[in-house]
């Protein structure tokens, strides 16, 4: 019957580890025994230690019966007496069977992987076992005639010595790792294993010069080039062919003041030495070998993470930008036509209520939308802050007045308290700064039935900055302690009944919690349960000087008989535009992509071109570089961008791209008038260069 690989492999290494065993005992029974039978050097029982723990279960099995066997034969070929030849093959049995056992069993150790496992096989696994059988061989020997104590101490040094070096060395050669860098061409193999064979040979012939201690670097140059199976093979060598040398050879002039056992203790304890060097210098290389290829694989797949993670983030920023542009245009007419409607007075009261309901609900829709932008952008760490002069309490009062119409629907008083110089200019990003305090405030009027609402101010100088903290205090119905740590997280609500109650996505504190922090500033709250709450925030800001401004005029807003050019793709968007820029008094022509709206610069004049981004045939930054290329007035017409991507490099990109300005979708009447008046009303050339003059 064929048998499987697996069982012609076994069989294999357990024939050769049993050879190895009978010729280890006869090379240390012909060249070392002593007077009392005990060779000097015991080689044999590391080897079937390491059968035992190499082999499975039924071929260890059968290396045991066999090396018993063999080590029988051994001592009754060689002349050991009859009565103890089977004493010392029992001892050899036990001694290596205990050995693999504590290695194999109670430490866990059939291969050596490192220096650690190394001493715990030698201090745990082989000392103990030799240490039991040298008393036993004690007694055996002292009854056979011989003292106690020298017999057991030549058997422990004998047998401690020859397996603390055949044991991992053969583990080593059927277990060890095979590292790549350790690698070496078969020249340089046969080169330093050739090295080694002749400095063994000439090691301990008669010489002025120590040549043996030249034995211990050059196993630790094989540890360097060749790694632990190459320390452990060049190790074997050197111990057979030195005592071959030391027992066979002339000896050096100091040696022969020893017994021949002595130099074979000298000579082991000098290879045990230079064997245990080498081989910790090797599993020190092949860890580290082992840490720089597990770092090379953590860093590849850290680098592959962050590729997914780059580009994971890349998809949601283009679906987030997709999803708000897609969401923001039909917003766009919602909110655009119900404030146009909202501007007439003809409408019974009834509708114009509904329509309020129709802009509140489009406006929270908005806010969402606006919300997820932001803390996508803050999560990314993508926020960018636009510094520039601005003064805290009028930023204070700005946003107070904002959130004051719906305090008042619920009958709250309102109030702004400022400490310090409230004059004071720092360098800040006004709309963020304002996004967090509307966010805070807006929460406050949410939470609160019945009170006031609070917006305090401290302006601190501290010479060439300025420590700015706000705080918004309501009486409204407080937050429990046990729950705070729930505040400042994304999609949290303070518990479900509040949210059910009062609604929201959690984004708000989140996002202000990330700009305040964007900021190198801190956020925190006080509260007590129907108590109110205090919400600060604290910003420190270098002082500036404030920027200067055109003086108002009354007729700034004045948009009568503008000709203005809006270029959309969208048939809803331009209606809303047009009904929009008509309403404000333009005069208003219509372009469908860029390529018309050049077309139409060069046939006529405008006083402003309303310029949609994403457009089919030509898109708006394509146009714009266009008109921008035409020389005279066309070239030099004021050009806003208006679109549904409001992301910010959006914005930068139409800068770049020779735009004057840019307003969002949803269209906000007041601010498209605002910033048509800037660039294009009958003040708007005056106000411009003010307002870069000042710059």
């Amino acid at each position: 019957m064929l048998q499987a690989p697996g069982a012609r492999r076994h069989a294999s290494l357990a024939a050769l580890l049993s050879l190895a065993f009978a010729a280890c005992a006869l090379f240390s029974v012909l060249l070392t025994r002593d007077e009392n039978s005990v060779a000097a050097l015991w080689l044999a029982n590391g080897v079937l230690a390491a059968a035992l723990l190499v082999l499975p279960g039924r071929w260890a099995a059968i290396a045991l019966a066999a090396c018993g066997a063999l080590s029988l034969t051994v001592n009754l070929a060689t002349g050991a007496p009859l009565r103890l030849s089977p004493v010392f093959t029992a001892l050899n049995i036990t001694e290596a069977t205990l050995a693999a056992w504590l290695v194999g069993r109670v430490l866990n150790a059939r291969r050596i992987s490192d220096l650690r496992q190394l001493l715990k096989i030698l201090g745990l696994g082989v000392m103990p076992a030799v240490g039991l059988t040298s008393l036993l061989a004690g007694a055996a020997l002292s009854a056979a005639g011989a003292p106690f104590i020298p017999a057991a101490w030549h058997w422990a040094l004998s047998h401690t010595l020859g397996m603390a070096v055949t044991l991992p060395a053969v583990l080593l050669l059927t277990r060890g790792p095979r590292l790549a860098e350790f690698r070496r061409s078969l020249p340089e193999q046969l080169a330093i294993y050739g090295a080694t064979l002749a400095l063994c040979i000439v090691a301990y012939l008669p010489s002025t010069f120590p040549t043996p201690i030249l034995l211990t670097p050059l196993l630790v140059i094989a540890a360097f080039r060749l790694g632990p199976r190459g320390a452990a093979l060049s190790a074997l060598m050197m111990s057979v062919v030195c005592t071959l040398v030391v027992t066979l050879g002339p000896v050096a002039k100091i040696a022969t003041l020893w017994s021949p056992v002595q130099r074979i203790h000298n000579l082991q304890l000098v290879i045990a030495l230079a064997f245990m060097t080498s081989l910790s210098v090797a599993l020190i290389l092949a860890e580290q070998a082992r840490v720089r290829r597990l770092f090379a694989m953590r860093t590849r797949a850290a680098k592959r993470a962050q590729a997914r993670a780059q580009a994971a983030g890349a998809a949601k920023a283009e679906f987030l930008a997709t999803m708000s542009h897609e969401i923001r245009t039909p917003m766009n007419s919602i909110l655009g036509f119900t404030q146009t409607l909202l501007r007439r007075d003809d409408l019974p009261a009834e509708a114009l209520r509904q329509l309020h309901l129709v802009e509140r609900a489009g406006g929270s829709l908005l806010a969402l939308v606006n919300d997820i932008l932001d803390f996508s952008k803050l999560e990314a760490g993508e926020v960018e802050l636009a510094l520039r002069p601005a003064c805290p309490a009028r930023i204070a009062e700005d946003s107070l007045a904002i959130i004051a119409p719906a305090a008042a629907e619920k009958g709250l008083e309102v109030r702004l308290e400022v400490a310090g110089p409230a004059d004071a200019v720092a360098l800040l990003d006004e709309f963020r700064l304002r996004q967090i305090l509307l966010n805070l405030l807006s929460n406050a009027v949410k939470f609160t039935e019945a009170g006031r609402i609070d917006l305090a101010l401290s302006v601190r100088d501290q010479g060439e900055s300025l420590l700015l903290r706000f705080e918004v205090r309501d009486t409204g119905v407080g937050i429990p302690r046990d729950r705070m740590h729930r505040l400042f997280r994304r999609f949290s609500q303070v518990d479900s009944s509040v949210s059910r109650a009062y609604g929201g996505t959690g984004l708000g504190l989140a996002i202000c919690k990330g700009l305040v922090e964007a900021m190198g500033g801190l956020i925190g709250v006080k509260s007590n349960p129907g108590a109110g709450s205090l919400f600060w925030i604290e910003i420190t800001a270098d002082a500036a000087a404030a920027e200067a401004h055109a003086a108002p005029s009354d007729q700034a807003a004045d948009l009568t008989g503008l000709r203005v050019l809006l270029v959309d793709d969208h048939p809803m968007n331009r209606d809303l535009g047009t009904t929009v820029l008509t309403l404000l008094g333009c005069e208003v022509a219509v372009a469908v992509d860029g390529r018309e709206a050049v077309d139409l610069t060069q046939q006529s004049d405008f006083d402003a071109i309303l310029m949609d981004v994403h457009m089919p045939v030509m898109n708006g930054l394509e146009a714009t570089a266009a008109i921008r290329a035409t020389p005279g007035r066309t070239g030099e017409t004021p050009i806003i961008a208006m679109s549904a991507d409001v992301l910010p490099e959006m914005v930068e990109r139409c800068r770049r791209a020779g735009m004057n300005d840019a307003v969002g979708k949803p269209i906000q009447i007041e601010a498209l008038h605002a910033t048509l008046a800037l660039w294009a009303g009958r003040n708007g050339r005056a106000a411009r260069s003010s307002t870069e003059a000042a710059a």
